[in-house]
């Protein structure tokens, strides 16, 4: 497979999948999103809007990240998972704090978030980051307390500023960038601090054929 690589997370023993060439016709995908359907619903936690995927999507999806994992000796499988259409809709002026800092997803290295680029490759891609007071790039159960009060903590001296993060800031170091290219897909453990590439000037687009279109899917 030539179009699968694996990229190490600088300070950790972490490692991000991406697959180029990741859907065969991933312009009907687009295509699919805009007809009429099941209308997108805004999410609590993405800055956007979301909206089903075609019926079999998670299936390729699985299978494809699967032969890449056995293609790179990796040991992960999935098996199972939810997929979404996503549209980044939000101002950076309406984010709420949790959105403008670098975040995880779940506290579980054994689950893999993945997000599948629709869109062009100036939207931005996605950046992983490190907790420079802890030096964490995922958090665990584990660890999850001790981050989230050793986070607000900091947060009191150095107050995040409203807006998409998109590199270093006193508290979090970016350590991984990985483009957008059109029909890529980022594929990563559920605990690893991230962010995607998002200019602080971004102006919303609600047309799927030309705004930061992506699937986001959560795999365990």
């Amino acid at each position: 497979m030539t179009n699968v690589r694996m990229l190490p997370v600088p300070g950790s023993n972490h490692q991000v999948l991406v697959i180029d060439d990741f859907m065969p016709a991933p312009d009907k995908l687009i295509d699919y999103a805009v007809a009429p359907q099941q209308p997108p619903s805004e999410s609590p936690v993405y800055p956007g809007l979301r909206a089903p995927v075609p019926p079999g999507y998670l299936k390729y999806a699985i299978a494809t990240i699967n032969r890449a994992f056995q293609h790179e000796k990796f040991t992960a499988r999935v098996s199972d998972g939810e997929a979404y259409f996503a549209m980044v809709t939000r101002a950076a002026d309406e984010l709420t704090l949790e959105q403008s800092i670098p975040h995880f997803d779940r506290p579980l290295l054994n689950e893999y978030a993945v997000v599948h680029y629709l869109c062009s490759p100036a939207f931005g891609g996605t950046s992983f980051y490190r907790y420079k007071p802890t030096a964490q790039v995922a958090i665990t159960r584990p660890g999850l307390q001790a981050y989230q009060q050793n986070l607000a903590q900091h947060l009191k001296t150095y107050p995040a500023e409203r807006g998409y993060i998109n590199g270093d800031t006193p508290l979090f170091e970016r350590v991984l960038q990985v483009p957008c290219e059109f029909n890529r897909a980022v594929i990563y453990p559920c605990a690893l601090l991230h962010s995607g590439d998002i200019a602080k000037r971004f102006i919303a687009d609600l047309n799927p054929y030309t705004a930061r279109f992506t699937v986001t899917a959560f795999l365990r």
